[in-house]
C-alpha cells in the first residue's frame, strides 16, 4: 500500500510518501513571496499547488494511479470531534465557502479528493483545527450573545498527547494533560480522558498574546479603541491577528531576533518576552484548574518551545503542578500517518463528514 500525505502551509507544500506504515520519502517545497503575490485569494493557488505536487511525483517517478491512499492536513470546516474522516464533496464545499475560515490547508483536502476520485481511491484527514470537544460550561462568556469557540492546532495537540502518554506508559484516554502550543497564536488545552474539554483560541483573541496575535484584551479598553475612529476595520483585524503580540510591542515576530536583542541588553524586549511567558504560565494554571485536580503531565510544543529562555520562565512558574515535557517540533506528516494509515487498515474508525 502506498499513500501520499499533503500538508499545505502558507509558504510551503510538505509532502510525504508512505509505504505500508512507514514514511519512505519526505520533501518540503518552498514557495517564495514573489511566486505567491500573484494570487489574490487562497483558492487561486489550487492549480499552482497541484502542479507542485505532480512535479514531486514525476521527479520521484511516481504516478497518481500507483497510489492507494491520499491524506491531507485537515481544513477549516464545521466543528468536528477528534478523529479520522473521509474527505467528501460536502467537506470540500464547506472548505471553499469560507464560512468557517480560510487557510491554505483547505486546498489540501480538495487536491486529495481530486486524486482519490480520479482513481477510485480513498482520501482522509485527521484532527483538523476545527476539532471541538469543549464541555458546555467551557463555552460560556459573560454575554449570551458571545460564546467561546474551539479552534486550535488539534493535530499537534493530539499527537503530543499520545507521545506524552507513551512516555508515561499509559493510554492517552486515561490521562489528564495540559498542552500548550507556542506559535503565532497560543493555544493551551485541558486534555482529559482523551478529549480537549477546554481550549484557548489564539485566532479569535481568547488566549495569551502570541508572536503576532493580541490575545485576550480588556473589553472596555478594546471598545474605546474601536470607537475612537482612528482605525479602519482592516487595521483592527490586523491588531488582533498579524500585527498584535510581540509584533506590536517589538516590531518583529521573530523569536530568535528577540532573544538576540535580549542578549544585547534590550530591557524592553526582555520584559515583553517574559510578559508573554507569564501569560502562558497563567493559562497553564487555568487549564489545570479546569480538570479539578493536578494534571498527570504538562506539555510544551510549537516553534517558540525552541527558546530555552521562554520555556525556563514557564517551568519556573508551573514546575510544581506535574512533570513537564518539551517537544518543539511535532512532525505533522508523521502525525497524519500515525492515525490515517491504521484507519485505512481498519484499526481506527473512519468517520463520516
Amino acid at each position: 500500500m502506498k499513500a501520499l500525505i499533503l500538508n499545505l502551509g502558507g509558504t510551503s507544500t510538505k509532502i510525504a510518501l508512505c509505504e505500508d506504515e512507514k514514511i519512505i520519502l519526505k520533501e518540503t517545497i518552498r514557495h517564495s513571496t514573489e511566486e505567491l503575490e500573484g494570487f489574490k485569494k487562497i483558492w487561486d493557488q489550487y492549480d499552482y499547488r497541484m502542479a507542485s505536487i505532480l512535479s514531486f511525483l514525476k521527479i520521484n517517478q511516481l504516478s497518481v494511479s500507483e497510489l492507494d491512499l491520499f491524506i491531507s492536513r485537515g481544513p477549516s470546516v464545521k466543528p468536528l470531534e477528534s478523529g479520522v474522516y473521509e474527505i467528501n464533496e460536502a467537506m470540500v464545499t464547506d472548505a471553499k465557502s469560507g464560512e468557517f475560515g480560510q487557510h491554505v490547508c483547505n486546498l489540501g483536502c480538495a487536491i486529495a479528493l481530486a486524486f482519490a476520485q480520479e482513481n477510485g481511491k480513498t482520501a482522509l484527514i485527521a484532527d483538523p483545527p476545527c476539532v471541538d470537544e469543549m464541555i458546555p460550561i467551557a463555552r460560556y462568556t459573560g454575554l449570551p450573545q458571545i460564546t467561546r469557540h474551539s479552534y486550535f492546532q488539534a493535530l499537534s495537540h493530539k499527537a503530543f498527547g499520545r507521545f506524552i502518554a507513551s512516555k508515561l506508559e499509559k493510554d492517552y484516554r486515561e490521562l489528564s494533560i495540559v498542552i500548550t502550543h507556542l506559535g503565532s497564536g497560543i493555544s493551551c488545552g485541558t486534555h482529559k480522558n482523551g478529549k480537549v474539554i477546554d481550549i484557548t483560541n489564539g485566532l479569535d483573541g481568547d488566549a495569551p498574546f502570541g508572536m503576532d496575535r493580541s490575545g485576550t484584551l480588556p473589553a472596555a479598553d478594546w471598545k474605546k479603541l474601536i470607537q475612537s475612529g482612528n482605525y479602519t476595520n482592516e487595521e483592527l483585524d490586523y491588531m488582533l491577528n498579524g500585527g498584535g503580540g510581540l509584533m506590536a510591542h517589538l516590531g518583529t515576530n521573530n523569536g530568535e531576533e528577540i532573544e538576540r536583542r535580549i542578549k544585547q541588553g534590550d530591557a524592553k524586549a526582555l520584559e515583553v518576552f517574559e510578559a508573554m511567558a507569564f501569560q502562558v504560565s497563567k493559562a497553564i494554571g487555568a487549564a489545570a484548574g479546569a480538570m479539578g485536580g493536578r494534571p498527570d503531565a504538562i506539555g510544551i510544543t510549537g516553534g517558540l518551545a525552541h527558546s530555552k529562555h521562554f520555556v525556563d520562565f514557564i517551568k519556573k512558574h508551573v514546575w510544581w503542578m506535574a512533570p513537564i515535557y518539551v517537544k518543539p517540533d511535532i512532525d505533522e506528516l508523521e502525525a497524519l500517518s500515525s492515525v490515517c494509515i491504521p484507519a485505512y487498515f481498519g484499526e481506527i474508525e473512519i468517520k463520516d463528514y
